[in-house]
């Protein structure tokens, strides 16, 4: 007999009620002969579910924190029904910082990706919050050889759904990292953005008056395999702008110069502006902060990018120290670096330098900082990864591992020749389950993430997240574009 998931909650809850049987059979066998009947009432399933959380809540806990999280989950599922709500666990828990509550709904993982719904609600009756509010969390993972950059989160930061009444937003998050994520896990969120704004500059120098600068070692580096693309092994030698005109947004250029027929430009921010008005304004530290067009009006694409934190004397913190420290030490020196360099490396034509321009995006955004810190436990959720079987060539590529969850299906290999043999392999190849029933398609354009942008050993990490829960035991095999790979 199935068991939902309310029902099993209530048969758990009620087995911790000791019983005295021997006094209930006396009681049973006294009432056998009474004839009154009672016409029991049907039970609308909301009304079900607020009895089973209180009768959970009164038998399992009696503090005041149970009292204020219980029926979150099912306030949260029976209003916005999100995709993924079958397979996901309630957690339930809550923290409070600058007048923000911040709760953690409901979450689960499966192998190398999570799935994360949360609400983040302004009880300061300042009305914060908007459908505009932006965060970005992160997992606190111990870091090894294996995990060196922590986790990223793919999907988007704006809210799922926006409730203007109490001021709430609800997010559901995708987290994905190349090695397995446990169910133990706490999430961070250090910074909640209420708005923001955009704006762009003229690049205030002409690109033909620009020589070549000095470049130095990059110490916070991670020369290994797996290496970011914004990793690079050399930057520009950071400065305080001397010699180049201000920039608006709290920002200035650093440094900028042409090496190996490349465009290096350099920029720099404090970590924290705070303007006149009371915004807080930083310089956009993404690829498209820094927008350069050729000689015909194309977008030139960058080859590189390094973002950096550095301290008051503009100094990096080593690869070797980043390892090596406590993560609380880590995070406090990350915190506490006032600037934030961000370079980036264009291809350039060095005999047409006057057909270029360069254009700057700065940011303006209404935030606050805070740490709120939650754990969750998603249990165990093994039997519900099912593995592809063996390893498989896609284009230039080699898949050797190939996973299928409830989210969807994840997949870890190399490729050599870097970014354009690697998205080479996989344009255009669409990802299908195949079940009894037929083959559904999971996702027409998987998101893949390599380590390189270009070199040999390049490392990638893909994952086609489906639009409903997948049934892992009816499925039979992956498909990625032509290739089929049996699930064992």
């Amino acid at each position: 007999m199935m068991i939902d998931r309310d029902e099993q909650r209530i048969r758990n809850a009620f087995s911790q009620i000791p019983v005295d049987t021997e006094s209930l059979e006396r009681k049973v066998r006294e009432n056998m002969n009474t004839r009154k009947m009672i016409k029991p009432t049907p039970l609308k399933r909301a009304g079900f579910i607020m009895a089973a959380s209180i009768a959970i809540m009164i038998l399992i806990s009696g503090t005041v924190y149970a009292a204020a999280t219980m029926g979150v989950f099912e306030r949260f599922m029976a209003g916005q029904d999100p995709a993924f709500a079958e397979i996901v666990t309630p957690v339930e828990t809550y923290t409070i910082e600058q007048g923000v509550r911040v709760d953690i709904i409901a979450a689960q993982t499966f192998g190398y990706n999570a799935i994360v719904y949360l609400s983040v609600q302004d009880i300061s009756g300042q009305n914060r919050i908007t459908e505009y509010v932006n965060i970005i969390p992160m997992l606190d993972i111990p870091r090894n050889s294996e995990r060196l950059m922590g986790v990223s989160v793919i999907g988007g930061h704006e809210p799922l759904y926006f409730d203007k009444e109490t001021n709430t937003a609800y997010f559901q998050l995708e987290f994905q990292d190349h090695v397995l994520i446990p169910n133990i896990v706490d999430i961070i969120i250090n910074n909640i953005r209420f708005e923001t704004r955009h704006t762009e500059v003229e690049f205030p120098v002409a690109l033909s008056s620009i020589t070549e600068a000095p470049l130095i070692p990059n110490l916070a580096n991670f020369s290994n395999p797996e290496t970011p693309t914004w990793c690079a092994d050399y930057i520009l030698a950071p400065t305080m702008g001397e010699g180049f005109p201000p920039l608006p947004c709290g920002g200035w250029i650093s440094n900028v110069a042409i090496i190996n027929r490349s465009l290096h430009v350099q920029l720099a921010s404090h970590r924290v502006h705070i303007t006149e008005t009371g915004e807080r304004s930083v310089l956009g530290a993404v690829s498209s902060g820094v927008m350069l067009a050729g000689p015909q009006g194309e977008w030139v694409a960058p080859i590189s990018h390094t973002f950096l934190d550095v301290d008051a004397e503009l100094n990096m913190l080593p690869r070797y120290l980043q390892q090596t420290m406590p993560l609380e030490e880590l995070l406090e020196w990350l915190n506490s670096a006032p600037y934030h360099l961000m370079e980036i490396v264009f291809p350039i034509d060095v005999n047409a330098l006057e057909s270029y321009s360069l254009t700057l995006t700065g940011m303006f955004e209404h935030s606050i900082a805070g740490n709120w810190t939650m754990t969750i436990d998603t249990g165990e959720t093994n039997a519900r990864v099912r593995t592809a079987q063996g390893v498989v060539t896609i284009g230039n590529a080699i898949a050797e591992s190939v996973f299928v969850t409830p989210l969807g299906v994840s997949f870890t290999g190399y490729v050599d020749g870097g970014i354009n043999d690697g998205a080479a392999s996989f344009r255009g190849r669409a990802v299908f389950i195949e079940t009894p029933a037929g083959n559904i398609l999971v996702h027409a354009y998987p998101s893949v993430g390599f380590s390189h942008m270009y070199g040999e050993n390049t490392t990638f990490n893909g994952f086609a997240r489906a639009d409903a829960p997948i049934d892992v035991m009816e499925v039979t095999a992956v498909i990625i574009g032509d290739i089929r790979i049996p699930v064992v």
